[in-house]
């Protein structure tokens, strides 16, 4: 197998979602980061990054993350109709930004799961943790959780691959599990995404 994965998205696509760390015979993973861009915004804006790939590649889109944990809470109580909307922008312009090549393999990651940051007063503060959030703990799991249902829901309309390790990388209170992360949001340790990326490949016989 020869494949190549390109990556799109803010920080989760990124070496600091665990991308760089993913090796697996035959696939090489190349990332394009679109620093601080929202699902909103790409969709919105209907932003072309899709470039400098060939027919049989491989792409995935990583936007989301920023939209639950800092803007979301703005639309209570009709948050749900917020993301509705901004999951359709989204992949409208997923759309535009593969149709133009044949035969690509669309990926669309996952929300990962929020980081629980209502514990002792300085835990955080400690570990330099300092990036914005707004909601409570419980509303920014309900908002992505939401709106990987969605996800998947656009997923099987568009006949894109959900690429969802979201259950793997849960604590027992369906935070994100900081084993398995770094001390803000990100997933650091990639091992179930190289897991469901191993699966995909040999399921659809590309090896």
């Amino acid at each position: 197998m020869s494949k190549i994965l390109h990556t799109y998205g803010d920080s989760h696509a990124t070496h600091y979602g665990g991308w760089n760390e993913i090796n697996i015979n035959g696939l090489t993973i190349k990332i394009n980061h679109i620093p601080g861009k929202l699902m909103y915004s790409f969709g919105r804006d209907e932003l072309i990054v899709v470039n400098n790939v060939k027919d049989n590649d491989m792409v995935c889109f990583c936007f989301g993350e920023i939209d639950c944990r800092c803007h979301i809470n703005k639309y209570e109580p009709n948050w749900k109709n917020n993301i509705d909307g901004i999951v359709e922008k989204y992949f409208i312009n997923i759309q535009k930004n593969v149709n133009k090549y044949n035969n690509l393999i669309v990926f669309v990651y996952n929300i990962v799961p929020p980081l629980e940051r209502e514990l002792p007063e300085n835990f955080w503060v400690e570990k330099g943790n300092h990036i914005p959030t707004l909601g409570t703990d419980i509303d920014r799991k309900k908002y992505t959780l939401y709106m990987n249902e969605m996800l998947l829901k656009y997923c099987d309309i568009y006949n894109y691959t959900f690429l969802n390790v979201y259950d793997k990388y849960v604590n027992n209170k369906g935070f994100l599990n900081i084993e398995y992360a770094d001390n803000n949001c990100h997933i650091k340790n990639p091992i179930f995404i190289k897991e469901f990326l191993i699966n995909f490949i040999l399921k659809n016989k590309l090896t």
